[in-house]
């Protein structure tokens, strides 16, 4: 059972109609599981684990939590027609909508930490879930089927392939869109993030001091959801200004325990957490990480979720975290993912194609240049050839295909992007953003079930909406100039963190751990990728899998996310596959090479 869920049912009036959402009512009240949130014509809505609230404004009705973005916009306040638009402008947080009607509308927010998939179990009567997993199987999709073409493009490029379900029979709304379930309609994407990557009209001071202000008020409001929490400190920039928003907000006092983990006992990380911590004026609980070897039930425990469990592929860390959320009591992990991509981290030459949009020839003068050039280890001449290089645009917002599956797989996503980029590219910015809106859609990927997920939340909140639109406001140029290493969001919160973290310009030897991970756990990986369902389909390539699974390529080049992904890929097939028939459409068999 998720830690918070929900299972809806949307119908067109009618007798036949009617008396099926009844029967499924009466049904589901008799097995327990669920609990009757709202019952409408048209809708009736139930919550499961966690009761997520559930709530009426105008005619929608929304689960999830609805978080306002002032007082003005109190839901309680709320008045006139309320459409998906709306919500996305005055409210911001975790939920999906729901218009029932004689053609429903579902509306799920930008975050996508709730899903929200549906498909049709009779003309004109659609079953909505946040959990294939959690849904009774009398109300899943009559023909499930699995659909391989969509298995290897995920494998391949999952950002690009996030909101597309791994099945037949079965859809999803993404981050942000509306669907209307009408049974033929494609999503319309409400909340476009190109509408906010414009130039601001306050200069550096104002901004600063507003990212400041939305960071604290995003994270207190996501605190107060909770009575306790778990955060998270790495010893990075990002985990150390979201622990410092929630001290400088009252929140600390939910706070049961301020945990780092190492990727060994003497990992430099621990010393820059500890400096936090000692701001703070808290204990810091440390642990560190063992190389527990990998093993096939490791995989197969998460293989029922709806898409593969890559958020919970570090089994010792997951069931870790799954035991100090029962000693503590605590309810909520609290990170810092996101910063590296709200923030802009990457040293990348495309910073100068957003200068030169924004100043023209005048950009060959700007100290910008010579900066990119350094921070990006290449000559001024070099990041010039790539800053106007006519194919940049399109290359922004893709991310580079596994190369552990087949040439023609590799081949067939090589341009493809998460609907976020291609509404970039659409909307003509520059580069540089562009690459920035890509970074944070890739962040949906790791949104995924894990057994902490199962059991709690985790908030995010560098992720909220209004930080990722303040962001996305500001140019790459400003976010990026004058420094190593995000240094606008350093400047932005110099008075709160420590010297030693606001000079810390690398990360923690994580590649290095999970190289040792994977190397510890080649026994199981080997067979699992060379004699398993994707090698025999042909997604995989045996070579390339046997060329990084070699323990001298580990050390050199780990490349770990590629091998354990798709290692959480074949356990999520075996899993379905003795379940489900494969689509008649895209078989297994038209991979083979």
């Amino acid at each position: 059972m998720p830690a918070g869920g929900y299972l809806a049912l949307l119908w067109r009036g009618g007798t036949d109609l009617d008396i099926a959402a009844k029967n499924a009512t009466t049904r589901l009240e008799a097995e327990g599981a669920f609990a009757l949130a709202a019952d409408r014509p048209g809708l009736r809505l139930w919550t499961c684990g966690r009761r997520l609230p559930v709530r009426k404004l105008g005619d929608a009705v929304i689960v999830g939590d609805l978080l306002q973005r002032s007082p003005a916009t109190c839901a309680s306040r709320v008045g006139g027609v309320v459409t998906p638009k709306r919500l996305a402008s005055e409210f911001w947080g975790r939920y999906v909508a729901f218009w029932p009607g004689m053609v429903p509308v579902l509306y799920r927010d930008p975050s996508g930490l709730i899903d929200s998939l549906h498909w049709q179990i009779a003309d004109g009567l659609f079953v909505v879930s946040s959990d294939l997993r959690s849904t009774p199987p009398w109300l899943r999709p009559r023909r499930l089927s699995l659909n391989w073409e969509r298995v290897a493009c995920y494998l391949a490029n999952p950002t690009a392939h996030t909101t597309a379900t791994l099945f037949d029979d079965m859809a999803a709304v993404g981050p942000g869109e509306l669907q209307l379930l009408d049974g033929h309609s494609l999503p319309e994407l409400v909340w476009r993030p190109s509408r906010f990557a414009a130039a601001t009209s306050g200069g550096p001071p104002e901004l600063a001091a507003e990212l400041v202000r939305q960071i604290d008020q995003c994270t207190a409001a996501l605190a107060g959801l909770h009575h306790r929490l778990i955060v998270e400190i790495s010893g990075g920039l990002d985990s150390s200004i979201v622990a410092t928003s929630l001290a400088a907000t009252g929140q600390a006092g939910r706070v049961a325990a301020w945990l780092n983990r190492a990727g060994a006992p003497d990992g430099d990380e621990q010393c820059y957490a500890r400096s936090i911590a000692d701001r703070l004026g808290v204990d810091l609980t440390g642990v560190v990480k063992p190389l527990a070897p990998l093993v096939e039930d490791d995989f197969a425990e998460l293989a029922d979720a709806t898409w593969p469990a890559m958020n919970g592929v570090e089994a010792w860390r997951d069931r870790d975290d799954v035991a100090r959320l029962g000693a503590t009591g605590a309810d909520a992990f609290v990170c810092g993912q996101g910063g590296d991509a709200v923030f802009f981290q990457i040293p990348t030459p495309l910073i100068v194609s957003d200068e030169m949009r924004a100043k023209g020839l005048a950009a060959l003068g700007s100290p910008l240049l010579p900066e990119v050039a350094r921070r990006s280890r290449q000559s001024v001449w070099s990041v010039l050839r790539h800053a106007i290089g006519p194919a940049n645009r399109r290359r922004s917002v893709m991310m580079t295909p596994s190369r552990l599956v087949s040439r023609e797989i590799r081949a067939a996503v090589n341009r493809a992007a998460h609907r976020w980029g291609e509404d970039a590219l659409e909307a003509g910015l520059p580069p540089a953003k562009a690459m920035q809106i890509a970074g944070i859609a890739n962040h949906h990927v790791y949104h995924g079930d894990s057994r902490r997920r199962r059991v709690a939340e985790t908030l995010f909140p560098l992720l909220a909406q209004p930080v990722v639109e303040l962001c996305l406001s500001i140019s790459i140029p400003d976010l990026t100039r004058g420094g190593d290493d995000r240094p606008f969001a350093r400047a932005a919160f110099a008075d709160r963190l420590p010297r030693s973290v606001l000079e810390r310009r690398r990360k923690g030897a994580q590649s290095r751990h999970f190289a040792q991970l994977i190397a510890a756990s080649l026994p199981t990986l080997g067979p699992m990728l060379l004699d398993g369902c994707l090698s025999d389909a042909g997604v995989l390539d045996r070579t390339a899998v046997e060329r990084m699974l070699d323990r001298r390529q580990l050390i050199w080049e780990p490349r770990s996310s590629e091998i354990l992904w798709a290692a959480t890929v074949e356990a999520w097939v075996r899993h379905w596959q003795r379940r489900t028939p494969d689509a008649p459409s895209a078989t297994r068999w038209s991979f083979r090479l």
